[in-house]
């Protein structure tokens, strides 16, 4: 388990490094520039080999930390195709989240061999990435987490390695379950932590260089002194230069 204790909220400078470096990134690579940015004291990667559950309790941690304790989830309604948005609680998901989570491995004895299984790591997905059969991708990411001794690829994929695969890795897909207000369907959306907290702060950091632009045309100041400002402050001199 990773210590949040020490977690820096992106804001300012981090903020803008966060988001620079991250642009042209994959979302799973993503997902670990924002841990790291915020994390100084530990590294990439330390952050891939992560469990996938483990590192989606610290971005919750990491946006509740930077954004405020409610996240906002929007999509369209699968039945009647109308948008909606609403907020969930960070603290009740990152609870869900370590209810849910079991040991980072497991291991057994099944026909006179030996099994150790472990957690799927964001290491593990990103090696898949250039897999184009989804069969085969699977079957990379099961061997990645599989070790059975003595060896035997045909037991790799046996129902009981699948059923303790499931259930390892069932903390690590994050949902929440909504009625839509348009025709009262029940919806079921998979809340990816990477992406939502990604897209908050592309906005945050869009929001940010157009406040340093504005106080920068007006007063000639730094980028860097005017991201170091409180929120609270460039608000201030914004209201003043305007």
């Amino acid at each position: 388990m990773q210590d949040s204790k020490t977690m820096r909220p992106l804001a300012g400078e981090l903020l803008l490094a966060a988001w620079e470096d991250g642009a042209s990134e994959h979302d799973l690579r993503r997902a670990l520039t924002m841990l790291a940015t915020a994390l100084p004291d530990t590294g990439r990667e330390q952050l891939g080999a992560l469990p996938i559950a483990e590192r989606n309790r610290l971005l919750l941690r990491l946006h509740e930390l930077t954004f405020g304790p409610l996240i906002r989830v929007f999509g369209p309604c699968s039945t009647c195709r109308a948008h909606f948005e609403f907020a969930v609680s960070a603290a009740e998901m990152t609870a869900r989240v370590a209810g849910q989570s079991p040991a980072d491995h497991v291991t057994w004895r099944e026909e006179g061999r030996q099994y150790r299984l472990r957690a799927v790591t964001t290491d593990d997905l990103l090696a898949t990435l250039g897999v184009p059969e989804a069969s085969v991708a699977q079957d990379l990411l099961l061997a990645r987490c599989l070790e059975v001794s003595p060896a035997d690829s045909r037991r790799a994929a046996s129902p009981a390695v699948l059923q303790r695969f499931e259930q390892l890795n069932a903390a690590s897909e994050l949902s929440c379950s909504i009625h839509c207000p348009g025709c009262s369907s029940r919806e079921l959306l998979d809340l990816d932590m990477a992406r939502f907290l990604w897209m908050e702060v592309g906005s945050a950091a869009r929001r940010l260089l157009g406040e340093i632009h504005q106080l920068a045309s007006a007063y000639g100041w730094s980028e860097r002194a005017i991201a170091e400002m409180s929120a609270g402050r460039r608000g201030a001199y914004l209201e003043l230069s305007a």
